[in-house]
């Protein structure tokens, strides 16, 4: 019979195991460990009742009516935790590995499905987080890709991790662009524990590199605050300056955001109409007409040279202060460029 396996056990060769968060649809989406499907064993409504009954009448009550939540819905538990495993070795996990991943996993193994339990649960994962970027701090340089919007620069990080370079999508991992439209599109932002959570397992797995690579982003992405270390090495490491023209620049933002239904259309003019403060109530009418009614390329080139031009060139460095400036008007030779700057910083250090 299996049992409990350490976080650092499935850490060093989670990809072979098959990770279940039998929490709550709700407990998942606040805070959830990276790769885990959410095959719950209660609602979020059947937590709510067990959790009132355990306070009102105690454990052995709260025990029955989550069995009579639970019993009916036994063989759809188990035949999504063996259709959706593919082979895997089945890992449970629950908030802090107690009951719920435990009745679980007793279900498993009497049918002769053998399962582990993740020692801690998410509590125990969460606990190793917190720990490793209280105490991390970069011993390489974190080169960084500065730009205009719409140059490319997520698009480069992207091909870069692609093609085996040690970089951070720290877009992806916030689930947000950044920017007043950096939630259009996307759904809802991560959670500030899930980006720590990638993040942490991004800088595990970048451990051994001798550098680097980042977008320039602020200290917040959407509503994601970036760690003190992580925010500190981005300002001190080496500066890549990205250019395009704007009409490349615009034919990148038009495939990044241009609507594609009435309610995302919707969602990009309620954004610009949010940037009444610095753009005024005309301006942000009328570019909000123009998203309306599909006239996208109008739109993105007056806030490029309304709006994020001169934001981004009041907060730029001097050319000087940069490690190179790279044309990436073909994204394909602006990345080889990088990659060149990248190799001879390793081949000189």
């Amino acid at each position: 019979m299996r049992s409990l396996l350490g976080v650092e056990q499935w850490l060093l060769k989670k990809e072979q195991y098959f990770l279940v968060d039998v929490r709550s649809p709700g407990e998942f989406r606040a805070a959830s460990i990276p790769g885990a499907v959410n095959i719950p064993l209660f609602t979020d409504e059947e937590r709510a009742a067990v959790g009132t009954v355990y306070c009102q009448e105690g454990a052995d009550l709260a025990k029955k009516v989550g069995l009579t939540f639970v019993a009916p819905k036994l063989p759809w538990l188990v035949e999504t935790i063996l259709s959706s495993a593919s082979n895997r070795e089945i890992v449970l996990y629950c908030w802090r590995g107690g009951m719920r991943s435990n009745s679980v996993a007793d279900v498993l193994e009497t049918l002769g499905y053998p399962a582990w339990r993740l020692a801690g649960g998410y509590k125990a994962f969460r606990r190793l987080v917190v720990r490793y970027l209280a105490n991390y701090s970069f011993r390489v340089p974190v080169f960084v890709l500065n730009g205009l919007t719409g140059v490319g620069k997520t698009m480069i990080i992207r091909e870069l991790i692609r093609l085996g370079v040690p970089a951070l999508d720290l877009e992806a991992m916030a689930g947000h662009r950044g920017s007043v439209f950096g939630g259009v599109g996307l759904g809802a932002p991560h959670s500030q524990k899930d980006f720590e959570a990638l993040l942490f397992l991004e800088l595990r797995r970048y451990q051994g590199s001798s550098y680097l690579v980042v977008e320039g982003e602020g200290k917040r992405i959407g509503p994601i605050v970036l760690p003190d270390f992580l925010f500190a090495a981005m300002k001190q490491g080496p500066h890549i300056l990205l250019e395009a023209i704007l009409d490349v620049r615009v034919a990148r933002i038009l495939a990044e955001y241009q609507a594609t239904s009435t309610e995302q259309a919707e969602e990009l003019a309620a954004a610009v109409l949010s940037l009444r403060g610095r753009l005024g109530d005309e301006k942000c009418a009328d570019l909000a007409e123009k998203i309306c009614s599909g006239r996208y390329a109008e739109a993105a080139i007056a806030l490029c040279r309304d709006y994020y031009d001169c934001f981004y060139k009041d907060s730029r460095r001097a050319t000087g202060q940069y490690l190179s400036v790279v044309d990436v008007d073909d994204l394909d030779q602006g990345v080889q460029r990088i990659m060149m700057i990248l190799a001879k910083y390793r081949h000189s250090s």
